[in-house]
């Protein structure tokens, strides 16, 4: 199996409601030699305004954006998922794309209806973030990788600074394709000059793998970076949340158990949902970076000997209600998120069932004219929303003028402000935050026309 490096330029870091405008990946082969690359981008949809600061850092400009000679929105998707489906069974790879650009790839998966959504981790693909790997082999091998440090004295971790300390050239960065060319090179990097980080790397991209190993170890250590601190965390599994087993609860063996066995419920519930609490959630399908603990030095724990900690482990995993309390308090301080009004928002309310599945082929198969007598056909009522939005984003012509009007308020409406709590961007919120940007930076051609932009739906708004 192969890997997928990949990188996204996108108008903002809201990933529900900004856009993918660049996509560029290379495919390689087992020894990361490319064997085919691809770059798409897309127009700018209507109903998105792009964060000042993302135009500003990367370059582009508004008109550029919404130029009609540029690929729509839905073509450029098409394109994307038509590729990654093609590249499968791969490991994806991005920097700090598991937290961002997966989700944001997920999204607009689910808003075109281009099922599967969660393409980089089925029918045999994994995915790795490079971003967790350099801080491992920062910490580990900082002989291979090298870092800069800000002010105070803390590694900065920023995929143009990382390049330029190791020799390699970013390019023109914040374009898709340079930084999938520099994530490439310190793959490439790491995996000549660290093999055995790399090869961990790559075992618990599966999930899979992962919860193999937390079955077959009492005591492990996991990775983690906060602050500007790589944390090495000395855990013993016990148990995972209820509705979703990929959330594994694991307990800080460094912590003093003997507090926590004093405490009450509520006691317990208010010192795991501390930032820095004795229970650690982690996710076995979000690729993270695990150790036996005789591979690690002492000081990287904490100061404990590795015998030490693995009877601690046995003398909590020995202690049924102990451990009963623990996972109750994990599961209990849980966030809750509420059921949202905004099909954006509700992505993650139920998966996308075969049928409906089916009919999202049909839909990208028919012609546009053809679209709307499909869209009863969706069972799924969020798809259905999604289908006429489509329809209305590319060829408004198509619906009848009651139905468009009714989208033009609703569309419109969050833009001007007409909806106060509304999540997404509005004009003059937008237009505060460029003016604020313009401050801090001054005045250039790029934000100038932007800000006009902006200025002249203010009258339509009021």
């Amino acid at each position: 199996m192969g890997f997928v490096i990949y990188d996204l330029e996108t108008t903002g870091l809201k990933k529900r409601f900004d856009q993918i405008l660049q996509f560029a990946a290379v495919r390689t082969d087992e020894s990361l030699t490319i064997v085919e690359r691809v770059e798409f981008e897309g127009r700018l949809r209507p109903h998105i305004l792009p964060s000042p600061g993302a135009l500003h850092v990367t370059g582009a400009r508004y008109a550029n954006l919404v130029d009609s000679r540029r690929p729509s929105y839905d073509a450029m998707l098409g394109d994307i998922h038509e590729t990654m489906v093609r590249w499968t069974p791969s490991m994806f790879i991005g920097f700090n794309s598991i937290s961002y650009d997966d989700e944001v790839l997920r999204q607009a998966f689910y808003e075109s209806l281009r099922p599967p959504i969660f393409v980089t981790n089925m029918n045999g693909n994994s995915r790795g973030d490079l971003l967790k790997l350099a801080r491992v082999v920062g910490t580990l091998r900082p002989d291979v990788l090298k870092s800069v440090r800000d002010q105070y004295g803390r590694r900065i971790f920023r995929l143009t600074d990382l390049a330029q300390a190791n020799g390699i050239d970013p390019g023109r960065s914040h374009t898709a394709a340079a930084d999938v060319a520099t994530t490439l090179a310190l793959c490439q990097l790491i995996a000549a000059e660290a093999p055995v980080l790399w090869s961990s790397f790559m075992r618990f991209s599966n999930k899979a793998a992962v919860l193999e190993f937390i079955a077959e170890h009492d005591t492990f250590a996991v990775f983690e970076f906060k602050r500007g601190i790589q944390d090495v965390h000395a855990v013993t599994a016990i148990g995972f949340k209820p509705t979703d087993k990929n959330v594994r609860y694991c307990l800080d063996l460094t912590a003093d158990l003997n507090a926590l066995r004093r405490m009450t419920q509520a006691e317990l519930m208010i010192e795991i949902a501390k930032p820095d609490g004795p229970i650690l959630r982690m996710k076995a399908n979000c690729s993270p970076i695990l150790a036996e603990l005789w591979e690690l030095d002492q000081d990287l724990l904490g100061g404990f000997a590795e015998a030490d900690l693995e009877c601690t482990a046995a003398n909590a995993r020995s202690d049924t209600l102990f451990v009963q309390r623990l996972v109750s308090a994990a599961v209990a301080s849980e966030m809750i998120w509420p059921k949202s009004k905004y099909v954006e928002l509700q992505i993650y309310d139920s998966f996308i069932q075969d049928w409906d599945a089916d009919v999202c082929q049909r839909f990208h198969a028919a012609a546009w004219k053809d679209r709307l007598a499909l869209i009863d056909r969706f069972q799924d009522a969020r798809l259905k929303k999604l289908a006429r939005r489509l329809i209305y984003f590319e060829r408004p012509d198509l619906l009848d003028p009651e139905t468009r009007q009714q989208m033009d308020r609703a569309i419109w409406g969050r833009l001007q402000g007409l909806e106060p709590d509304a999540p997404g961007r509005s004009f003059a919120a937008t237009l505060q935050e460029l003016d604020i940007l313009m401050a801090e930076v001054g005045i250039d051609d790029l934000l100038a026309s932007y800000r006009a932009y902006l200025q002249a739906q203010l009258p339509a708004a009021a």
